[in-house]
C-alpha cells in the first residue's frame, strides 16, 4: 500500500507537458497491444469518507474496437453489452432491457477506454503517468467539463491491468479490481450481440 501511495503522489507532482504527450502515447500503445481481454472483477463503491456502500463481482470481456460485455454476477445479476454501435443494459430479475446508440458520453466510460483506446484517449482525456519496475499508473482527466467523472486511474502490475479507480464529481470513488486476466484470446463478435430472452420488456434510452 505504501508503494501505491508513492505512485499516486508522483502522479500529482509530474509535469503537465509530460502528461499531455508521452504518457498518453504510452497508455494508447499499451492498450492497443490488447486485442481482447477477459477478467474477473470485484467492484466497490466508496463514499468520500472511504466507507464501502456497494460491492459486486462479475466478468468482463473486451474486444477492440468498441465491443465489451460487462456481466455482474453478485449480488444482483446484470449485463451491459456493446457491439460497437448499440449499448444494451439487461436486468434479468426485472425482465427488462434498455438500449441506446453508442455516443460521445458513453465513449468516456472505462470499458470504452479499453475497447477503443486511440480515439477515446486522444479526444476525451489528458493523461499523467508514474511507476517503477512493478507498477505503472495512469491518471486520466476528462477534457469535457460536463463529464460525470473528475478523474480516472488505470493501474498495471507487472504489465497486466490490475485496477481501475474512478472518482466522480461528488468525490464518490469506484474501485474495480481485476483477477485471472487473459489477453488476446479468441472471442467471436457474436458474443457481443444481445438477444433478449422471451418475455423481456425493451425500452429505448434517449
Amino acid at each position: 500500500m505504501r508503494l501505491l501511495s508513492v505512485i499516486f503522489t508522483c502522479l500529482i507532482t509530474m509535469q503537465y507537458s509530460f502528461a499531455d504527450s508521452l504518457a498518453k502515447n504510452n497508455l494508447i500503445s499499451r492498450l492497443q497491444q490488447t486485442d481482447t481481454l477477459r477478467a474477473n472483477f470485484i467492484q466497490r463503491t466508496l463514499q468520500a469518507n472511504k466507507q464501502v456502500i456497494e460491492e459486486s463481482t462479475g466478468l468482463l470481456t473486451v474486444s477492440r474496437p468498441m465491443k465489451f460485455f460487462w456481466e455482474v454476477l453478485e449480488p444482483a445479476p446484470q449485463q451491459i453489452i456493446s457491439n460497437g454501435e448499440t449499448l444494451w443494459v439487461y436486468d434479468p430479475d426485472l425482465e427488462q432491457a434498455t438500449y441506446q446508440a453508442v455516443n460521445e458520453q458513453l465513449m468516456q466510460s472505462p470499458a470504452m477506454i479499453l475497447a477503443q483506446p486511440n480515439t477515446t484517449l486522444t479526444e476525451q482525456y489528458e493523461v499523467l503517468e508514474a511507476g517503477d519496475d512493478t507498477f505503472t499508473a495512469y491518471k486520466l482527466y476528462p477534457l469535457d467539463e460536463s463529464a460525470l467523472i473528475s478523474e480516472l486511474t488505470i493501474l498495471y502490475k507487472e504489465g497486466v491491468i490490475a485496477e481501475i479507480r474512478i472518482l466522480d464529481e461528488l468525490d464518490q470513488q469506484t474501485l474495480i479490481i481485476f483477477s485471472d486476466v487473459d489477453v488476446n484470446v479468441a472471442v467471436s463478435d457474436v458474443f457481443f450481440e444481445f438477444k433478449a430472452p422471451e418475455g423481456t420488456d425493451l425500452f429505448e434510452q434517449m
